[in-house]
């Protein structure tokens, strides 16, 4: 593959996965952060007591919205989502086709703001030098089954 068309292709790869910042502010949502992945994004949201729902996703660029909510089941994080009516930007109506709306209650977000202060962290070993172990602040990674 030549250079420019591996460019073009990477390019297409990165615009796809930004958060569209202008629709973010137009929808009163807070500005994504600068290289601000898109599960991040929407965890942001609802631990700052925001509701997203598939159409405002789909309006700043995430169109996957079920996968990142079935990714943050995954982790173990706490939050609802119901299935409703919702506005959709683009046609600028409620539509009657039901959508997800995923959002944190108050004890969702200190449960979470609590598991996050109290995790465990990993002791580094720095065997190559001949150091004792240090503890680092990375915590520990879920194991697979």
């Amino acid at each position: 593959m030549s250079d420019f068309k591996q460019s073009i292709s990477n390019t297409i790869k990165l615009k796809a996965c930004c958060i569209n910042e202008v629709n973010c502010l137009q929808l009163g949502l807070p500005t994504p952060k600068r290289y601000e992945k898109q599960i991040d994004y929407v965890l942001r949201l609802m631990l700052l007591g925001y509701s997203i729902n598939t159409r405002t996703a789909r309006y700043i660029d995430i169109y996957n919205l079920h996968s990142v909510l079935h990714t943050l089941k995954r982790r173990g994080i706490s939050f609802n989502i119901d299935h409703v009516k919702a506005y959709c930007p683009r046609a600028e109506a409620v539509l009657s086709n039901l959508v997800d709306k995923a959002y944190m209650h108050r004890e969702q977000v200190s449960l979470y703001k609590e598991k996050a202060t109290t995790a465990p962290t990993v002791t580094a070993s720095s065997s190559n030098a001949g150091d004792e172990s240090s503890q680092t602040n990375h915590q520990l990674k879920k194991e697979s089954k």
